[in-house]
Formats: C-alpha cells, structure tokens, sequence
C-alpha cells in the first residue's frame, strides 16, 4: 500500500512538472515614489440650485390650502411655525441635492430630530413629502389624493405646520412638517 502512494505521489511530481521558483523578494523602484494626496470623491452632476430666496409665498400657499381640507373635516387650523419652516426647507433641500424621496435626511435623522434641531420642541409630529408638483396646490392635491397622506393632514392635534420647497432635478422637492408642541 505504502509502495502504491509513493508510487502515485512520484507520479504527481513529474506530471506538474519542474518546481516553480518562489517570486523575488519586492524591491522598491529606484526613483522616488510621489507623494499620496487628499482623495475626493468626484462630484456627482446634478441640475440642483439652491433657492435665491426662501419661498414665504409658496409656504402660506400650502398652509392656506392644507387649512381649507382641514376647515371641511372639522379641524382647526394649523399655524406655520419659523423653525419649522427651516427644518421643512433643510430637508426640501436635502432631498432635492440627493435627488432621493426620503423622509431620512444626509445625517440619518428623521421629521421629529430635524424639528428638535431648527428650534422647535415637538410632542406630536408628521411629515409629508413630494416631488414633482409644480404648484403648492397641486402639492397638497397630491398628499390629499395618498390616503396616508391626507389621514396625517386632517389629524386635528397638529396646530402647527412647516413648508420647505427646493428646485432639483425632477422639479421641486416638498416637505410638510406638521406638529404640536410641548
């Protein structure tokens, strides 16, 4: 048996044929190596632009047209709130830079983080969003159309609301923030 697995074995070597050398030891070039930089990612091509001017107007569009469906169903009015107009706007922004439908922003915070950071102490909290509507009306037809979307509008606790548009690649970018406070 033993003579058997030798006699394979011998077999096996000369079949493989000559031993193969290991490769050289790594010898660095002679000439000097160039120094590494800064890597930086390339920056992706977007028809992104940031608004010239915040957009007060298209704020009060969506607030007046979110409080008439919120009028026929019984609810109060929801008042727009400075912070979270800045936190709806931030967010409008994000999305539109990333051309991404998200309700989690760059950072990995959601409605009620990004409220807390622009200055508001929220209780209760709700967010839509949406892109491509051209107008504030069509925005807001577009959440009441969603059954989800229209169930956060008429929910009678919000008292406060928040508008952010952005211009991006697929048009404008909405959020609505709507919250009651502490």
């Amino acid at each position: 048996m033993r003579e058997t697995v030798l006699a394979m074995a011998g077999a096996l070597l000369a079949w493989s044929g000559p031993p193969v050398p290991p490769p050289p030891r790594y010898q660095p070039p002679p000439w000097p190596l160039p120094r590494l930089g800064p890597v930086h990612a390339p920056e992706r091509e977007t028809t992104y632009s940031p608004p010239a001017e915040p957009r007060v107007s298209a704020a009060a569009e969506v607030a007046a047209a979110v409080n008439r469906h919120r009028g026929r169903a019984g609810c109060g009015p929801v008042r727009l709130r400075a912070s979270l107009n800045r936190a709806a706007q931030a967010h409008s922004a994000d999305m539109a830079r990333r051309e991404l439908l998200t309700h989690t922003g760059t950072d990995g915070s959601g409605p009620a983080a990004r409220m807390r950071a622009a200055g508001y102490h929220p209780r209760h909290t709700a967010e839509n969003i949406a892109a491509g509507p051209a107008t504030p009306e069509a925005a807001v037809r577009t959440w009441i159309n969603s059954p989800p979307h229209r169930a956060i509008i008429l929910t009678c606790r919000y008292v406060h609301a928040g508008v952010g548009v952005a211009q991006g690649g697929e048009g404008l970018w909405w959020t609505l923030d709507l919250a009651t406070g502490h």
